[in-house]
């Protein structure tokens, strides 16, 4: 265990200071990404930097979360830690995540709403920050710094909290969860206890919700991948891994059932031979597939070779 931690505090401070994102507890503004952990009587509040940052990113970018160190996240824990990335504009636009539950299968978008609905939801997300200030500059927990505080888990009657309150008690409220019940679900992921000897990270989408007039799909910007050694990185609008779901044939016609993903994009690949040594990326190109959702989609490939092999290529 100690080894791991010691491996992360490495990881962290090795990025080259280009990557580093701006932003710090005290000097908080409207739109910088928090990332929240939580276990037991701890939590730590991150502040990632702005906003901008992550949706101005490239296709497939890798963003390191560097604001905290393994020291910092050992106070809180890694094995069954609770954890979050949000924030929010001034016109009531949401950032929020949500856990997949299979590594590598997008979760369906939080839904978008009105201005007022997601008012609720940012005022109990506003209240974080002013509560780490608090905390940090008691140095309630030694290990704090500028980016990262960790802090008491229970605000509530707590005389060090006299600006805001503790991440758990803005994500609890009244209402046990969900930002006291004024966000539609649940923005954390847990991890398993095992976690750290289970070796197999965790990833949880993040979704921008525009205010509407009515309701609609969040926008699909990324995910944050957390590791098993601690470390996060948030990828940005990342390729989907497209999957041939059916395959069958009438006549000369083979009609193909697949999905593909929100970004990149996809081409159907097929060949009558699997010759030796011949990458399947220059196997002939038959048609450039939809994109856009995760929805299985239809195409179809008319040849009379006896025999065909296909393929799906992302980029």
């Amino acid at each position: 265990m100690l080894n791991k931690k010691t491996g992360l505090i490495a990881l962290l401070v090795g990025f080259a200071a280009s990557e580093i994102m701006a932003g710090t507890i005290a000097s908080y503004a409207t739109g910088d990404v928090l990332v929240c952990f939580r276990k037991g009587s701890v939590d730590m509040v991150v502040d990632a930097g702005p906003i901008t940052t992550l949706t101005g990113a490239s296709h497939n970018q890798r963003i390191p979360i560097t604001q905290y160190t393994g020291t910092q996240l050992a106070a809180v824990g890694t094995n069954g830690v609770s954890w979050s990335a949000f924030t929010w504009l001034s016109d009531n636009t949401l950032f929020v995540t949500k856990a997949r539950t299979s590594l590598e299968v997008q979760t369906t978008p939080w839904l978008a709403d009105s201005s007022p609905a997601q008012a609720g939801a940012d005022a109990r997300m506003a209240s974080i920050p002013p509560g780490a200030l608090d905390e940090l500059n008691l140095l309630v927990y030694p290990v704090s710094t500028s980016t990262a505080v960790v802090e008491e888990d229970s605000s509530a009657g707590n005389p060090n909290y006299t600006h805001g309150v503790s991440y758990h008690d803005a994500l609890a409220g009244a209402t046990g969860g969900n930002f006291d019940g004024k966000f539609q679900g649940n923005p954390e992921n847990t991890t398993l206890a095992n976690f750290i000897a289970n070796g197999v990270v965790v990833r949880s989408d993040f979704y921008q919700m525009n205010p509407t007039s009515g309701f609609a799909r969040g926008t699909y910007l990324g995910y944050f991948e957390f590791s098993t050694n601690g470390a996060m990185t948030y990828v940005a609008y990342p390729n989907t891994v497209p999957i041939i779901k059916s395959i069958s044939r009438a006549g000369n016609t083979t009609t193909i059932n697949y999905t593909t993903g929100t970004y990149g994009t996809y081409t159907l690949r097929g060949t009558n031979s699997l010759t030796s040594g011949t990458a399947i990326t220059n196997w002939p190109a038959i048609s450039t597939l939809s994109t856009g959702d995760n929805s299985t989609h239809i195409t179809t490939d008319t040849t009379a070779d006896p025999v065909r092999f296909y393929i799906i290529n992302a980029q």
